[in-house]
């Protein structure tokens, strides 16, 4: 697993990467365990309907400070980091491996005043202990990929990326889940759901919307 971090992952109802999932489950024939690699295979395929350059919506978006409150940032600091969330743009691909599939994610964040923050991981589920930019904290990184939704809104697979916090001690958690979503005014939009896990307490859950610019 190749992870490269510098940061903290349309709508068919059967899209172009799942659909060799539906092949198989049509042919009974097929030995379960056969079957069963070719669904795992799928299921770290890149969802190439992400792909593109998103820009945050803020009207349909909620604020990022109860988020990054629950890791520990000042709440004196909101102001600024809502200013600053207000000018998001993402870049989303999936690269090509060398053995031609696209197993791995690359998301792009930019605002009008911060660097652009770049975060690879691949979609195999397996964790790479990395650490922030000082190096004065670690981290476990791992990303992969969701395709069984209980919202009826959400016709995409899903592209997690997941942080697990382990210098904070067990249950300390955040991902990011990206999905495309069908709106009440019928534009698809990209999702970002920040999802921050803590032990002994609530979820602390912020969605962003994006809208494709390109």
């Amino acid at each position: 697993m190749v992870v490269h971090n510098e940061q903290r992952a349309n709508w068919m109802a059967v899209q172009e990467e799942g659909a060799s999932t539906g092949i198989w489950s049509a042919l009974p024939s097929i030995p379960d365990p056969l079957r069963a690699f070719a669904n795992r295979l799928d299921g770290k395929r890149c969802p190439k309907e992400l792909e593109g350059k998103w820009k945050i919506d803020n009207k349909r978006s909620e604020a990022l400070c109860p988020f990054v409150v629950g890791l520990g940032v000042p709440k004196w600091a909101c102001p600024a980091i809502g200013l600053l969330e207000r000018s998001t743009e993402l870049k989303i691909s999936c690269p090509e491996s060398a053995s031609g599939g696209s197993d791995s994610i690359v998301v792009e964040d930019t605002t009008a005043l911060s660097k652009r923050n770049v975060t690879e991981v691949t979609l195999d589920g397996v964790e790479t202990e990395k650490s922030t930019k000082t190096g004065r904290k670690r981290y476990m990184l791992s990303g992969s990929v969701e395709n069984d939704h209980l919202e009826a809104e959400v016709a995409s697979k899903t592209a997690v990326v997941t942080c697990r916090l382990f210098q904070r001690g067990p249950g300390w958690e955040t991902r990011q889940e990206r999905a495309l979503v069908n709106q009440h005014d019928g534009i698809v939009r990209l999702r970002e759901r920040n999802v921050l896990q803590r032990p002994g307490e609530e979820d602390v859950v912020v969605d962003r919307f994006f809208q494709k610019v390109e």
